[in-house]
């Protein structure tokens, strides 16, 4: 009976619940799919067990790409592409001259509302938590005065004090906070599968161990829910913002055969399983490569012939180089922040540039499309919350903000900019999407 239910997803009932839903969005940072199960996360499928009429369980959800840490939770709370936010990778070049690459990590970076900002100004009384197990996410969802309004409650650890958290302090610290005002939204971010990803890769023990910590971080919340008599009304959402692959050495690093080919004129950001090439003399606004087409097509040459890389691709029209939107119309990378070229590895490699930087020790990474693909699990005691037939299609992260902002009863994200966020590149309610055709 279980596996009718896993494969499908919920609809919205004809009235609306007499109470409000609280919604839960627990991020297992880099959990690979092939361990979300009920081996491996016997709290999370117990709560799905009991909940049989209520829950959906998507094994296949598609991230967006890049499939990094920063892209995909800005779109899991903005409900958008990174061409529309503005987060194309965890690094970046800015295209002024003399600056390094930098991590892209900055709050007043993004370009669209997130729902933290909405839940601000939407006149809706809505309180917010957010508690990141990474810092950065501190930093990536933080106030900026104009621009975005940050969570009610934010809590992430001191980063001298050792950067990441553990599960189980992310967890107590947000119910912490809950036991003293109960969120409408909390946004959840577990660091430590990704963490043993890298350090031991997904096949180690570590790594699954690492998975049952943080399922036991969610059976902490699941209970809280439970002992305060607020699962009635509370919806629980857990994915991930990407997988993790097992890396086969050594790492991929362009600048050799760029100094060997005699190659100038470019700045390379190495962005895990992806590389942004940047042309040092092609402004942010550019529409138009054709002053840089001649250095692009030498270092595509010399990209193309490494085996471990399997796509060179163009963000603007480059003859003999095909473009992103022409290969992979659905990763919707064109913009500014991403590189002139998009190098993309093949599976099990990474890009590391310059040649001696530390994640050439990586034992696990992810940045391609394999690690894409995520698991998304919605479950809860909240009457609104309905299986459907398993013929829905498949949502994806880009989904899970406007299935909040419904549960809410909030606006969708804006643009800051005030200009309209095309359809195709906007998320919808999951269970709201037309069936494919067959």
């Amino acid at each position: 009976m279980l596996a009718a239910v896993l494969a499908g997803c919920f609809h919205w009932p004809a009235h609306r619940p007499p109470v409000r839903a609280h919604v839960y969005l627990v991020v297992v940072d880099g959990l690979a799919p092939a361990l979300a199960t009920p081996t491996h996360m016997p709290h999370l499928f117990a709560a799905i067990a009991q909940e049989q009429e209520r829950s959906s369980v998507f094994p296949a959800a598609r991230a967006v790409m890049p499939a990094r840490t920063n892209p995909n939770h800005v779109t899991l709370l903005t409900g958008v592409t990174p061409d529309v936010h503005g987060i194309t990778g965890n690094v970046y070049w800015s295209r002024q001259p003399g600056e390094l690459p930098a991590k892209l990590e900055a709050a007043g970076l993004i370009e669209v509302e997130t729902l933290f900002t909405v839940a601000e100004t939407s006149g809706v009384p809505v309180t917010t938590l957010g508690a990141f197990g990474k810092p950065k996410l501190a930093r990536l969802f933080a106030a900026v005065p104009g621009r975005q309004r940050g969570p009610d409650t934010l809590w992430a650890p001191s980063e001298p004090d050792g950067g990441y958290a553990p599960d189980a302090t992310t967890m107590q610290a947000a119910l912490a906070s809950m036991a003293a005002a109960e969120p409408d939204l909390a946004f959840l971010n577990l660091s430590d599968v990704d963490r043993a990803g890298h350090g031991r890769g997904p096949d180690a023990a570590d790594y699954a161990k690492a998975v049952e910590g943080a399922d036991a971080a969610i059976g902490m919340l699941v209970a809280d829910l439970h002992s305060r008599g607020r699962w009635s009304r509370s919806v629980l959402i857990v994915t991930a913002d990407h997988g993790m692959a097992a890396m086969m050495p050594p790492a991929v690093s362009l600048t050799p055969g760029l100094v060997v080919a005699g190659v100038s004129g470019v700045t390379l950001v190495a962005d895990g399983g992806v590389e942004h090439v940047y042309a040092d003399v092609l402004g942010r606004d550019a529409t138009d490569a054709a002053p840089v087409v001649p250095v692009l097509q030498r270092v595509a040459a010399a990209a193309g012939v490494m085996p471990a890389v399997h796509e060179v691709l163009a963000r603007l029209p480059v003859p003999g180089i095909p473009t992103i939107a022409e290969r992979h119309p659905d990763w919707h990378l064109d913009h500014e922040r991403t590189g002139d070229l998009l190098l993309v590895a093949t599976p099990r490699h990474h890009f590391v540039d310059p040649p001696g930087s530390a994640d050439a020790n990586l034992r696990g990474d992810h940045g391609t499309p394999e690690e894409a693909v995520v698991p998304l699990i919605v479950t809860g005691g909240w009457t609104g919350l309905r299986a459907i037939p398993a013929s829905a299609d498949t949502p994806g992260t880009i989904d899970v903000a406007p299935t909040v902002a419904r549960f809410l009863g909030l606006r969708a994200p804006r643009r800051l900019d005030g200009r309209p966020i095309p359809r195709e590149r906007a998320g919808r309610p999951i269970g709201s999407r037309p069936q494919s055709p067959h």
